[in-house]
């Protein structure tokens, strides 16, 4: 179901004046014959809110509801274009917009907490058949052909939130990935046995 008042909630810490700020700095809409990045950030994000299961799915109901699209400054979606841009466009955007609000996350928490809490891990995404197994078979390990998640989570008494992610071929290591992070002083790291590093463990120490 489309409820506006979740989109607000979500919106409120990314205006679009400042979204549309990052993609002229990426030229993202360059050539988006008039289906621009906000247009594929809000139906994305509709996409994650509403658990569609596909492009179908997520063009029959975000059309549905036509009369929210003005308050978002979106517009109806066609499966086909959504699918084009997806496969187009510049990452780069929604990444640099996704470690924005992680930033301002982070900026939260440590200002209600004197002590952060930061829990440490990744998830593998399983990426296997047709279209996949030319660019993910050559990276694949004993247990995952596809690709690999890392999520630092911030936490608190009251909730998780994420404040720094990447992604990676399948094949490689935790630490490796935890070790490019910037460390936070006076933080307490949370993470298993797969961060075995005794030198980065002195760093944070």
């Amino acid at each position: 179901m489309f409820r506006i008042n979740r989109f607000q909630a979500v919106f409120q810490h990314l205006p679009k004046q400042t979204f549309d700020r990052i993609v002229a700095q990426h030229g993202a809409d360059k050539h988006s014959k008039g289906f621009s990045c906000w247009h594929q950030l809000v139906a994305m994000v509709y996409a994650q809110l509403s658990n569609a299961s596909s492009l179908r799915t997520l063009e029959a109901g975000f059309n549905a509801a036509v009369g929210s699209h003005y308050h978002l400054g979106a517009r109806p979606v066609r499966r086909s274009t959504l699918a084009e841009s997806l496969g187009k466009r510049d990452p780069e955007v929604f990444a640099q917009s996704a470690r924005l609000l992680m930033s301002q996350a982070k900026r939260s928490l440590r200002r209600d907490s004197s002590e952060l809490l930061l829990l440490l891990d990744s998830t593998s995404v399983s990426l296997k058949g047709l279209g996949f197994d030319h660019w993910t078979s050559a990276t694949r390990n004993s247990r995952t052909q596809g690709m690999k998640l890392h999520i630092l989570l911030a936490h608190d008494a009251n909730q998780s939130l994420p404040i720094a992610q990447s992604m990676t071929h399948a094949n490689v290591n935790d630490v490796s990935e935890a070790i490019a992070l910037p460390l936070e002083a006076g933080a307490i790291y949370v993470f298993d046995k797969g961060y075995c590093d005794y030198s980065w463990w002195h760093r944070i120490a």
